[in-house]
């Protein structure tokens, strides 16, 4: 249960920021300007999260990796782990 929290936060926290802001949208649903920014922080924070998600490696074995590392250009390394 705690790797199914830990890798799926993003999601769970961004589904309670909705459900609050939902919540708090439908207390107050005669003030279209509630409605509207409430629109827009879940445009923002669905998008944010698809837009973080990454793609594959882009280096599949070790000698492209050291080939990267000694070209001199600045490199960010993400170290993930399933255990």
């Amino acid at each position: 249960m705690g790797e199914f929290l830990n890798n799926n936060s993003a999601v769970i926290l961004i589904g309670i920021l909705l459900i609050i802001l939902g919540w708090y949208a439908w207390d107050y649903r005669r003030s279209k300007r509630v409605l509207a920014v409430f629109a827009v922080v879940a445009i923002v924070l669905v998008g944010g999260y698809l837009s973080a998600r990454h793609g594959p490696s882009d280096v599949a074995t070790l000698a492209e990796v050291d080939a990267v590392l000694a070209s001199g250009a600045p490199v960010v390394l993400e170290v993930y782990s399933d255990n």
